[in-house]
């Protein structure tokens, strides 16, 4: 069985090493999403035959590593590594394909569309070209005609402000908000203080808008390898016309365009947030699976 222990951050060398080596680079699966959301509830990792294992709250989720590799036995991992009764949450389209054929009616699959991962093109995001991202296209411009401002990369003289940013967007934000949606901010609130705090342990960039000298947009992303770019967190003032659509754009052009993908994260099954995430045209999906063996 497999034998797991609480996350460190003293095993992030072990860890990223595994991540580096998965097929495809899911962000739920980076060490900077483990860490940064660990408050929210605990975490634990396993490694056993040149894979990792995450648990939280009693559920197991990946695999992290090479799960295309000739040598992952699947019939053997879920013999030795589940005792033969394995649920498995979140797994990669490819592995759980991987998985169903080593194991045939033993493994059963079920789609959980919530917590695919939208991937667009940088290019497109950075050019806005044609009919399907006219709206987009219009929105950048009536910011840029609209206002005086400077955007400029993030940089840890900028931290303080970021913060204080984050303070004036969720009291902005305030009546308006339910309890739960409350409880989410604050913990997302934490995970942003944490790429602060550990901006230098991670391979993170971001970007700020500022108007008169005070931040009313803001994005902070993770280079998950050379092609693949995620973006973690992204807030504005909604009352600057276009301040999303522009953050999103003046980021990527001066600071994604080395990058080929760009993922936008899953949407929770949200349905203002599915929207909001379709509209941006994603190019594909980066599909997850529950397996039961």
């Amino acid at each position: 069985m497999l034998e797991f222990k609480p996350l460190s951050f003293d095993i992030k060398k072990q860890y990223d090493e595994y991540f580096a080596l998965s097929p495809v680079k899911y962000c739920e699966y980076s060490f900077f999403s483990l860490w940064g959301w660990r408050e929210a509830a605990e975490i634990d990792l396993a490694f056993s035959n040149n894979l990792c294992w995450v648990k939280s709250q009693n559920l197991i989720y990946g695999p992290v590593g090479n799960w295309r590799d000739e040598s992952v036995d699947w019939r053997k991992i879920f013999e030795q590594d589940f005792n033969n009764h394995a649920e498995l949450c979140d797994v990669p389209e490819d592995a759980a394909e991987l998985m169903r054929n080593a194991c045939g009616d033993n493994i059963a699959l079920s789609e959980e569309r919530d917590q695919w991962e939208y991937v667009y093109a940088v290019n497109d995001l950075i050019k806005l070209k044609g009919s399907k991202f006219a709206h987009k296209r219009n929105r950048v411009r009536t910011f840029e005609s609209s206002y005086e401002f400077d955007y400029m990369p993030l940089t840890p003289s900028d931290f303080k402000d970021v913060l204080d940013f984050q303070e004036r967007w969720r009291e902005h934000r305030g009546e308006a908000m339910t309890e739960s949606e409350a409880a989410s901010l604050l913990v997302e609130d934490k995970a942003v203080r944490t790429a602060i705090d550990y901006w230098a342990s991670f391979p993170l960039l971001g970007g700020i808008i500022k108007i008169e000298d005070k931040i009313i947009a803001y994005t902070i992303a993770e280079i998950l390898d050379d092609n693949n770019l995620d973006i973690r967190f992204e807030k504005a003032f909604g009352e600057y016309a276009g301040s999303y659509q522009a953050i999103n754009n003046f980021f990527l052009r001066d600071q994604g365009a080395k990058f080929k993908w760009v993922n936008r994260e899953e949407d929770m099954g949200e349905q203002g947030l599915r929207e909001a995430k379709l509209s941006y045209n994603p190019e594909f999906m980066l599909k997850k699976f529950k397996v039961k063996f």
